[in-house]
């Protein structure tokens, strides 16, 4: 049997502020017992298991229930989430567990540089990112994830064909990525219903769900690679 792995805060990423939140026994027993079962971190690691297969990279999943809704009703794909909150993997390390999912892994890390370095291009069919930090402030507009930059990287990881999915209750936010992909040809606009069903029927998130008690506006954005 492994050794159990011993997990420690990793170092601040770009475009998220690390912060030591609670962490809850059940989640910090998961992270000790079943980090070597479901986080990854070698590019082999990661080429080896989404290889060939249909994958979804979910990007800031939060407490997973998009990443283990589409991996338990969809065992054939190979569901992989880029996440820097430890309480938040610990939430589906346990969940993945207790169902038995063999169709999940995870990296604590920065999207960016994963996309950049352990991504192999032309891999991933789908991209969601649910509601990351819209960075408010003006001043803190360029930590913001989704720039020129980032829409290339994600042009060179996606399948032609592929999907970014994206949404956000932060109307500016949602303005600027709607500008930059409307910008680029290399994309196509789609609406929820041209999606398959996997995608279609996606849960509401606990985020998502706050947001809309709160009378938040919702705004998605779906675009397809198309070249």
């Amino acid at each position: 049997m492994p050794q159990a792995h011993k997990v420690t805060f990793s170092k601040k990423p770009k475009s998220f502020v690390t912060r030591r939140g609670r962490i809850t026994s059940n989640q910090r027993n998961a992270l000790d017992s079943l980090w070597n079962q479901y986080i990854v971190s070698e590019v082999s690691d990661i080429k080896e298991f989404i290889s060939g297969k249909y994958t979804l990279l979910d990007i800031g999943f939060g407490a997973g229930e998009t990443l283990i809704s589409l991996a338990e009703s969809r065992k054939d794909f190979r569901v992989l989430g880029a996440e820097v909150y430890l309480s938040g993997i610990g939430s589906v390390l346990s969940k993945a567990d207790n169902l038995k999912l063999k169709n999940i892994r995870i990296v604590n890390e920065d999207a960016e540089d994963l996309l950049r370095q352990k991504i192999p291009d032309h891999s991933i069919d789908v991209v969601l990112m649910f509601y990351p930090d819209p960075w408010p402030k003006r001043k803190h507009h360029k930590r913001r994830l989704i720039k020129k930059e980032f829409i290339k990287l994600l042009n060179s990881k996606l399948k032609t064909g592929g999907i970014f999915y994206f949404k956000t209750d932060w109307k500016d936010y949602f303005n600027e990525v709607s500008c930059l992909f409307k910008e680029d040809s290399d994309w196509k606009e789609l609406s929820l219903q041209e999606l398959g069903e996997h995608l279609i029927n996606m849960p509401s998130t606990s985020f998502e769900k706050k947001a809309m008690k709160a009378k938040r506006l919702l705004n998605t954005k779906i675009v397809e690679k198309v070249n």
